[in-house]
């Protein structure tokens, strides 16, 4: 038997942006989020956590309502002001898995 993954949404969290980095960065519900063509693709919805660790896992991008992606941390480049910068391109960021939120 496969244990089903415990998730949860959160408006905000400190997440690590580099391995190995003491210092976390802040995130929270509607920072801008840039793509790595410097173009704005959406904005920062909520973070998703691992419900059983409470460490984020992923930024959940709100694109077009209803449309919502999952940004793999490891693409964040970086945070600068308001403003969430990815190493993922448009077209990139327009195959990410969709966030389906259990009901």
């Amino acid at each position: 038997m496969v244990a089903e993954m415990v998730e949860k949404l959160t408006i905000e969290a400190q997440v690590c942006l580099a391995c190995g980095a003491v210092a976390e960065t802040a995130v929270s519900r509607g920072m801008s989020i840039q793509s790595s063509e410097g173009k704005i693709v959406g904005e920062l919805a909520a973070v998703l956590v691992n419900g059983r660790t409470q460490q984020p896992t992923h930024l959940v991008l709100c694109c077009q309502l209803p449309d919502y992606r999952l940004v793999p941390l490891e693409n964040v480049v970086g945070v600068y002001g308001r403003t969430v910068q990815l190493n993922l391109t448009r077209e990139q960021i327009s195959h990410l898995p969709q966030h389906q939120p259990k009901l």
